[in-house]
């Protein structure tokens, strides 16, 4: 299961290549520009790279097959499952932050609070050296930062924002904050990834995490062919939940994921915002 999860996550930005595709949409927003493949595959490559080295070893979650773990788990892998169907559903209406937030927020505080069962997550964070718990994080974040916002690799077009009001742009992207990279983040990785970790270990509970993660993507089905899409958000999404999973799994950071995710979704329109 997790070595064929690999291979769909690994396989997409390949067959990319082989289709002639050397640059991709990373996002849904008609405003935003394509950007080269490489400047997605290759850092985060080098940030995965970087986790396993730096420190070569760091405490891994035990696993346990505690009976309210596994059905917190089973509950919380159902919501992540329903969202995709009221993301199809509800396109970009209105009513799709409302589901999100009913979902991924209301849905996984119900399970959690029906299931009572102490945070697998709260143990393992006090095995992890304060040092590396900080330190380890932010020399990943800041070399893959360079390499996927400012290194020659990168190519961020956001002239499609340039007509926007400011105020508007920001009212959007603060929005975006809370429902993706704060919402997004403490769901996939916080709640539900550290479940699936003390369940079935670190890798297999990245995976599955990061496929539900793309799978959350399915209403970017409506820009493009089937395959194409799939492809795509296999390969943007995908290498996101890969890279937050494991930096999550090594340090148990909440903040570094947290600013990954923020990052993504907003660092290139801090010029917009400020410019003239």
């Amino acid at each position: 299961m997790t070595a064929a999860g690999i291979v769909l996550l690994a396989g997409a930005p390949i067959l990319l290549l082989l289709m002639g595709r050397t640059d991709l949409a990373t996002s849904a927003d008609a405003e935003a520009g394509a950007v080269p493949l490489a400047g997605v595959v290759i850092p985060y490559l080098v940030g995965l790279a970087l986790i396993a080295l730096i420190p070569p070893r760091l405490p891994v979650m035990a696993v346990d097959p505690d009976e309210r773990l596994r059905r917190q788990a089973y509950w919380l892998i159902g919501l992540a499952l329903l969202f995709p169907v009221a993301g199809a559903l509800t396109g970009e209406s209105l009513v799709y932050p409302v589901a999100k937030v009913l979902i991924l927020l209301v849905g996984a505080w119900v399970v959690l609070r029906r299931i009572r069962r102490p945070s697998p997550a709260r143990a393992h964070r006090e095995r992890i050296p304060k040092l590396w718990h900080w330190l380890g994080p932010a020399l990943v974040i800041l070399v893959w930062g360079y390499l996927f916002f400012y290194s020659p690799l990168a190519e961020w077009d956001v002239s499609g924002y340039q007509d926007w009001d400011r105020v508007e742009l920001a009212v959007v992207a603060f929005y975006t904050f809370l429902t993706a990279s704060v919402l997004e983040e403490i769901f996939y990785r916080v709640i539900l990834q550290t479940r699936l970790e003390a369940l079935w270990g670190r890798w297999p509970g990245i995976v599955a995490t990061a496929l539900l993660f793309v799978l959350m993507h399915v209403h970017r089905y409506a820009d493009g062919p089937f395959l194409d899409i799939t492809l795509v958000i296999l390969t943007s999404n995908g290498a996101l939940g890969l890279f937050a999973g494991y930096l999550w799994s090594k340090y148990r950071n909440v903040w570094a994921i947290l600013l990954v995710h923020a990052a993504i979704n907003g660092l290139t329109l801090i010029p917009v915002l400020i410019g003239g």
